[in-house]
């Protein structure tokens, strides 16, 4: 399989395509895009490599929760996105697409709470000390 390719540079590409056919050839080299988060989430390499179970136990989710969840069957809000995400070990980049896919709305680094989220998802933290993080600068835990 080739290299993924980063945003930026398929800007570059399809900024610098003069043509249909060039603009043909830059669609026809897309990878279809997962449309929900549960085919994203699910497809990730992070999370095929963990058991199920164990993920959504290092997530604290309800268990029945969490297999709608990952199922497609419920649309998960904000912060269950980032419990998955922190349980998975997920990137940023990872869990900012995550949230886009549900119109939940990025981390922004602008807001307290979301700063701490973001340096959790940096350091790789587990949920537990997340929280623990967020409790002790006065903010609200991932419910």
């Amino acid at each position: 399989m080739p290299p993924i390719k980063k945003t930026e540079e398929l800007m570059d590409v399809l900024v610098s395509a003069d043509s249909e056919p060039k603009l043909n050839d830059y669609l026809g080299g897309l990878d279809p895009l997962p449309e929900d988060f549960a085919a994203y989430f699910t497809a990730l390499p992070k999370v095929q490599a963990l058991p199920r179970n164990e993920l959504i136990r290092q997530s604290g989710l309800d268990r029945t929760y969490a297999y709608h969840i990952l199922s497609g069957d419920r649309q998960p809000s904000r912060d269950k996105i980032v419990a998955l995400a922190l349980a998975a070990g997920l990137n940023l980049t990872e869990t900012q697409r995550a949230l886009e896919l549900t119109c939940a709305g990025i981390l922004y680094a602008k807001n307290r709470r979301d700063a701490v989220l973001i340096y959790a998802i940096k350091n790789q933290l587990s949920v537990m000390t997340a929280n623990d993080l967020l409790a002790q600068f006065g903010e609200a835990p991932l419910a």
